[in-house]
């Protein structure tokens, strides 16, 4: 029955996208899943297929199922995340300012200066502003709620860092190493066999960030998985023998994390002169791990929403 209902919902979105209008009221709108008070639509999967396609160019390249199941989950993480928003702020807004900085940290390789660049730049390519605007300001408060509700569980000993780098100074470079990412829970050994099995079977057939795209539920995932450049201080001790042990362009077996599973990939590697102050240096690394547990944090407490919550395929 299952497989069957996914079927039904391959072929609505492939006669969408086959369709390829630039009104999307010009096909029927169906409601397809509905999560407490929230609804996805056939329209809400054909918007962010669109979203995807245009600000990830690793997208065009899948097939009409694969972009289905991203937009999919995509979309479900978002109304899972505004659904316990809505328990804590009456409405759904923040600052331009906050929005712009987001959207240049995300799309850091274009040109957009500005709200009103990046909204013509929607409008032009027929994406609904207002749906990309609180998909982002979603994105936002999720974040600020996690620092609020977690930032006194982060656990940073400063005299350990510190310690560490003065290990350290006597060498005149540091290693930094330009990692990507696919982040993935599972509820047994039996499916952690099963899905490593298919990630391995799609790096295979299509690469690490398209891959990505598909498997990974970090933020990353929109790009391809990239997690950007990392000092080698900066990393935990477990994932830094990982990396250690892999040639640029390899990538790891899963590896436990307190929120689930990761497989990190080498990209690329430098050195760079090490510029010594240790009150900075210290200061950086607090910033990197308190945001790595945070992130942690963010994935425990979304999985745990997740589970308390029915989604349902009309």
């Amino acid at each position: 029955m299952r497989l069957l209902r996914k079927l039904k919902d391959y072929l609505i979105i492939l006669l969408i996208i086959l369709l390829s209008v630039k009104n999307s009221n010009a096909f029927e709108n169906k409601i397809l899943f509905k999560i407490d008070n929230e609804i996805i639509t056939s329209i809400d999967i054909y918007e962010e297929i669109k979203f995807l396609k245009i600000f990830n160019p690793n997208a065009n390249n899948l097939t009409e199922p694969e972009l289905f199941e991203i937009s999919k989950n995509s979309i479900l993480r978002d109304k899972i995340k505004k659904i316990e928003i809505k328990k804590l702020v009456k409405d759904i807004k923040v600052e331009d300012k906050f929005l712009l900085d987001l959207i240049r940290r995300k799309y850091f390789k274009t040109e957009i200066n500005s709200l009103e660049i990046f909204e013509s730049y929607l409008k032009n390519n027929n994406l609904n502003i207002n749906t990309i605007r609180e998909k982002f300001t979603i994105e936002l408060i999720w974040n600020d709620l996690i620092y609020q509700k977690f930032y006194k569980k982060i656990v940073i000993d400063r005299e350990k860092i510190k310690n560490e780098i003065l290990q350290n100074s006597q060498k005149d470079y540091q290693k930094e190493f330009l990692l990507s990412e696919i982040v993935f829970n599972v509820e047994s050994k039996d499916d952690l066999k099963i899905k490593y099995e298919k990630i391995l079977m799609d790096l295979e057939k299509i690469g690490f960030k398209k891959t990505a795209l598909i498997h990974s539920s970090s933020e990353t995932a929109s790009n391809g998985g990239l997690i950007g450049w990392i000092k080698e201080d900066n990393l935990n001790q477990i994932i830094k023998k990982v990396i250690s042990q892999l040639e640029i362009g390899e990538f790891s077996k899963p590896i436990r994390t307190s929120s689930g599973f990761i497989i990190i990939k080498v990209e690329d590697e430098k050195k760079s002169a090490l510029k010594f102050n240790l009150e900075e240096k210290v200061n950086e690394i607090i910033r990197f791990k308190t945001n790595e547990q945070l992130n942690q944090f963010s994935s425990i407490y979304f999985n745990k929403l997740k589970k308390d919550l029915i989604i349902y395929e009309l």
